[in-house]
């Protein structure tokens, strides 16, 4: 783990060095420190920020570590752009690595309410969010979620649509 979070933080520090990103000299904690803790968090603990600050914290990676609340806050606060060029960079990795030999397609559902609460739903008002789940035989609201995977479950590319809209391309670019 620790030389992952390590991989991690240097390409963090490197995509925000390109992308001209400045930390604020009062921050207990760099912005390529909390990606790192972001990406850490969801690879090994399933996103369970307390249980991932504990460990962390106990493996000597953070010894500045920030509250609960405060890291969701600078986690929300790092631009969409940082984001996407650093998981790039990361798939990027992945694909030409020696052990992958092959790539899956998938695309599943993310739910926002069932269909008997529709009428009552806050969000996602468009008819474009109400979908059909073929492989649950059932109606939802929400989006769907494309993805390539590596061989390894590695994500590669990841596209995010609106419930109704279907994805077919078998062998064109996805972006």
């Amino acid at each position: 783990m620790e030389m992952y979070a390590t991989t991690v933080y240097v390409i963090a520090d490197e995509v925000l060095r390109i992308l001209n990103l400045k930390d604020d000299s009062q921050s207990k904690m760099s912005n390529a420190e909390i990606i790192t803790f972001a990406i850490c968090t969801a690879k090994f603990f399933s996103g369970n920020f307390r249980m991932g600050r504990y460990m962390l914290k106990r493996l000597g990676l953070f010894p500045n570590i920030l509250s609960n609340s405060r890291l969701n806050r600078r986690i929300h606060k790092i631009p969409r752009n940082c984001w996407d060029a650093i998981f790039r960079f990361l798939s990027f990795l992945a694909i030409k690595s020696s052990d992958t030999c092959y790539f899956a397609v998938d695309s599943f559902p993310v739910t926002y309410c069932q269909k008997n609460r529709i009428d009552k739903r806050k969000q996602f008002l468009d008819r474009k969010y109400i979908g059909f789940a073929a492989s649950k035989k059932r109606y939802f609201c929400g989006i769907k979620v494309h993805m390539i995977v590596t061989n390894q479950g590695r994500p590669v590319e990841c596209i995010l649509n609106q419930a109704q809209k279907v994805i077919s391309v078998p062998y064109g670019r996805w972006n």
